[in-house]
């Protein structure tokens, strides 16, 4: 970490001549990983080194970014020429450093190729115990981030992160075709469990009895954590400070009001003990909060970056976020969505009849400034009276989100990762499916 921080000061000392306002964040990963197959696995590890400049120069926001050996300067010529066309500087660097506060991390020391391989193994033979014919393939990676920061203002703030990133596909010959299933999650600091993943990837697999059907019309519709994940982009977008300030968030003017059904309660929670995108403070270094966005349906507030709440005449939430060499905007960490404290796992005996939704192949053709959706399924499940009947292929669901979400009839209850989120399976109904 010190000499990040020399690298980081170095940037800074390489600004002055040119500007009184400057900020680095610096990124650094040490990684593992592995590909596995029925046939073979593949090991692989390395380590990346990232720095990114921001500048306030002539009343203008510039930005640069570089991957590996940089050279200071020719990160300062670049942000120089973005401050040409950059957007208006609002506000000010904070010159206040955040809190030396720790982020939950885990001991990934013992976690080796040969561990994981192992944990991948075991997968497959319990899979096999239901399934004989299925094979498994996955990709794992697991790493160490160390974030930090500093600004020609006197902020200065570092923290270290570990993280599992988990991809998992089942593929099972039928009579019906080749049938697959995907499931892809993050965690902080190991592999997830083995009875959450069987829950998800074998869900939809049916090998008897399992016939082609028609699905057409105005459905009830469930979706499996990974499936609402995708449908929550609309919402993410929708909550963002910089949408409000752009006069293009559908959520104008809705704070304290009924949005979505009452059955929803939705939060971000950057200070989630083992959430992989967990941080003390954002790429601003400014302290990060746990947040409602929606409390049983009711739109409690948008999320700010610096530049969002100098604009809306607000304060920033904590919520900027940023890749190397791009610009701040306000965003979503670990977006969660409470579980119902009864009532089945998957919804499915809730709802009684319709449509099981587990993975989305494409969101193309929807709006996430205004919430509409057209979502292409490829293969969907047809349920009756809690029991998957059958499958259609070539689906497509399309709608508005927050129409939706305000036709929720069931939740799960039970939570369960896919990426960053933690939600439950959902209910919708009167969803279009064509």
């Amino acid at each position: 970490m010190r000499e990040t921080l020399m690298t980081g000061s170095e940037i800074l000392v390489a600004c002055e001549k040119v500007s009184t306002e400057a900020e680095v964040t610096g990124v650094n990963r040490r990684y593992k990983s592995l590909e596995f197959t029925p046939v073979n696995s593949i090991p692989g590890s390395g380590e990346r080194t990232g720095w990114g400049l921001r500048m306030i120069r002539n009343g203008k926001i510039g930005v640069s970014g570089e991957w590996g050996m940089i050279d200071p300067f020719r990160l300062v010529d670049k942000v120089i020429g973005s401050c040409r066309y950059g957007p208006a500087a609002l506000f000010s660097f904070p010159e206040e450093s955040p809190e030396s506060d720790s982020v939950s991390t885990g001991d990934l020391t013992a976690m080796t190729h040969d561990t994981v391989c192992i944990y991948l193994n075991n997968l497959q033979a319990r899979i096999r115990e239901i399934h004989p014919s299925a094979a498994l393939s996955a990709r794992v990676q697991w790493s160490e981030d160390s974030f930090v920061i500093m600004n020609s203002c006197g902020l200065q703030g570092s923290y270290s992160r570990t993280s599992v990133s988990t991809g998992l596909w089942v593929t099972l010959p039928s009579d019906a075709g080749l049938l697959q299933s995907g499931y892809s999650l993050n965690t902080t600091d190991s592999l997830p469990v083995m009875d959450d993943v069987l829950d998800i990837l074998l869900l939809p697999i049916h090998t008897e009895g399992f016939d082609s059907l028609s699905a057409v019309g105005r459905k009830k519709v469930v979706f499996s954590p990974m499936a609402f994940s995708l449908l929550l982009q609309a919402v993410r977008a929708g909550v963002s400070g910089k949408l409000l300030a752009e006069g293009a968030s559908p959520l104008a003017g809705s704070e304290g009001k009924q949005v979505l059904g009452n059955l929803l309660t939705i939060r971000d929670l950057p200070r989630l003990n083992d959430g992989a995108s967990s941080a003390p403070f954002d790429s601003e270094g400014i302290p990060t909060r746990d947040k409602i966005l929606f409390d049983d349906g009711v739109f409690a507030s948008f999320l700010h970056d610096l530049g969002s709440a100098a604009e809306c005449g607000a304060e920033s939430t904590g919520s900027s976020g940023r890749n190397l060499g791009e610009h701040s905007k306000p965003v979503c960490t670990n977006l969660t969505v409470d579980p119902s404290a009864d009532g089945s796992v998957n919804t499915l005996e809730e709802t009684g009849s319709g449509i099981l939704v587990t993975s989305i192949l494409s969101a193309g053709g929807g709006n996430a400034a205004s919430g509409s959706f057209t979502l292409d399924c490829g293969r969907v499940y047809l349920f009756r009276r809690g029991e998957i009947l059958g499958y259609c292929d070539g689906c497509v669901l399309s709608g508005n989100v927050y129409d939706a979400l305000s036709r929720v009839t069931a939740i799960g209850s039970r939570q369960y990762r896919s990426g960053t989120d933690l939600l439950p399976f959902i209910s919708l109904d009167g969803i279009s499916v064509r």
